[in-house]
């Protein structure tokens, strides 16, 4: 009976670092230079625009939720650039995408914040001032 315990534990642990080490992925981007990449979101790096670069997979509940909040930030910031994680993997892979949904905001060329999962609007649009 201890040895279930300590394998479901285990799992919950397992779990855990691995939430964690995903997030951690993210924040350690913040403040680098964006990857190189071709397309819109390539021209619009290049520009220096400040850019929201979604990347979502259409099988992804949470990424229905996310884009539920879309049309509030639509209405303040309208340089959102969705990326289809699975027909642009390359695009993804330079971003350090593990999972979606993935919003990275860019900035003078810079990775200004990095969330894996769903955002709210309201975080959204604070991290965008």
């Amino acid at each position: 009976m201890m040895n279930l315990v300590y394998v479901v534990v285990g799992v919950i642990g397992l779990f855990i670092l691995l939430q964690l080490s995903v997030k951690l992925r993210g924040w350690f981007r913040k403040g680098k230079p964006a990857p190189k990449v071709n397309g819109k979101l390539g021209r619009e790096i290049q520009k220096g625009s400040k850019v929201v670069a979604y990347f979502y997979s259409p099988t992804c509940r949470a990424c229905h939720v996310q884009e539920s909040y879309f049309p509030k930030v639509e209405e303040k910031f309208k340089n959102i650039v969705k990326i289809n994680a699975g027909k642009e993997p390359d695009v993804a892979r330079a971003f350090g995408v593990m999972g979606t949904p993935t919003t990275v905001i860019i900035e003078k060329g810079k990775i200004k914040n990095y969330f894996v999962g769903a955002v709210a609007a309201g975080k959204l649009l604070k991290s965008l001032n």
